[in-house]
């Protein structure tokens, strides 16, 4: 078997002239990109990668093929005379790409109205009889700490879930023995709120379900929502999150949704313990508080119905991507009762391939001027087929 490396990585390379007060040094970025990340991996998801007005995807496209990844897709260019720039979503891969496809989801909010966001599809010739299925994905982002949930920017990410489930089942139902991987940077904070914890969370009293397989005490309320969009189980929304006037696709040529998979967040469930750690950095490394949220994820979707396989190794705890830097005692976490339902959301049996590790690569550098490559962590994954 053949061990397949993944990486999602939103890399901070935004448009000209958009930049923060001091300069993004994306010129220097580019080259670290280039020298210190693509020669590591084999299939390549990166967000925020804008081709519009600039050569830096050409770039990492040329870094790519001068490391064996000869395949790219994108997502569609505009001129910024429509008002309207890419959606910074770029792939590469060693793998010869056999099926592509692209969505772009209605215009978004705040800055986000500009960039075309939405998703990448591609199927992927590993071996003789033997594919793997990608999507990328960039989401709606928030400009607030704690977005609530009638805030316009999570209607809008909620929305653009419910399409994604769409564009996911239109693509994957001609495929479903094969895997399947969802990333990106989806903005939605795994992490609990500090009201949620105190009021222990959405299932608690509002829910009518029998899904035991979200620790409702490990998982913000949004992420709760986010998962079951993807999954198309429209019953575990919680009902201030549930998408409203969703416009009509022409994906299934029906906004009848239904529950079709199961999800496995790789990231989250090689933790020992799992928690859904910082995928945020101090990007220029200065002292003080900066945002730290868990915003990246590595999806594996799995048609329901698939029976259960157990992950065959965990990554190592490393305190610095945990909430507030505090380390986590083992003591006070709890095993999860098994379940012996074929549904499980989190564990799944494909003879095909194994997931052999999941992790946050933070990608510091030693730079008197950036702490880290981007401002975002990547997520990575080796899948063994």
């Amino acid at each position: 078997m053949e061990d397949i490396r993944i990486l999602s990585y939103n890399v901070f390379l935004r448009p000209p002239p958009v930049h923060d007060k001091f300069s993004d040094y994306k010129e220097e970025r580019v080259k670290l990109l280039g020298e210190k990340v693509i020669p590591n991996y084999d299939i390549i998801c990166f967000e925020e990668a804008f081709g519009t007005l600039n050569k830096r995807r050409d770039e990492l496209i040329s870094y790519g093929k001068k490391n064996g990844l000869t395949y790219s897709y994108s997502d569609q260019s505009h001129s910024i005379c429509e008002l309207k720039v890419d959606g910074g979503l770029l792939l590469l891969s060693k793998y010869p790409i056999v099926e592509k496809d692209s969505i772009e989801y209605p215009r978004g909010c705040h800055s986000d109205w500009l960039a075309c966001k939405g998703a990448l599809y591609v199927r992927l010739k590993v071996g003789n009889n033997k594919h793997i299925n990608i999507f990328s994905t960039h989401l709606q982002a928030s400009y607030e700490n704690y977005p609530p949930p009638d805030s316009k920017s999570v209607k809008v990410r909620m929305n653009q879930a419910l399409i994604l489930h769409k564009f996911i089942y239109k693509n994957m139902k001609n495929h479903i023995s094969e895997p399947c991987f969802v990333m990106g940077d989806f903005n939605v904070d795994g992490v609990r709120q500090p009201e949620e914890i105190e009021n222990k969370g959405w299932y608690t009293d509002k829910a009518k379900l029998n899904d035991h397989d979200l620790d409702v005490y490990a998982h913000s309320n949004e992420y709760i929502a986010l998962v079951n969009l993807l999954r198309g189980n429209l019953d575990g929304v919680p009902e201030e999150y549930m998408p409203k006037d969703v416009p009509e696709t022409p994906l299934l040529g029906t906004n009848d949704i239904t529950t079709r998979f199961n999800i496995h967040n790789l990231i989250y469930n090689h933790q020992d313990p799992k928690v859904h750690p910082i995928t945020t950095s101090n990007f220029r490394g200065v002292k003080g508080p900066f945002e730290e949220k868990s915003l990246d994820y590595i999806f594996e979707f799995t048609p329901i119905g698939t029976e259960n396989r157990e992950d065959n190794c965990n990554t190592p705890v490393n305190d610095n991507i945990y909430p507030n830097n505090e380390t986590i005692d083992n003591s006070q976490t709890t095993t999860p009762t098994p379940n012996n339902n074929n549904n499980n959301e989190f564990i799944n049996k494909n003879d095909n391939y194994n997931i052999c590790s999941a992790k946050v690569e933070p990608y510091e550098v030693d730079n008197p001027n950036f702490k880290y490559i981007s401002d975002h962590f990547s997520v990575t994954t080796t899948v063994q087929m």
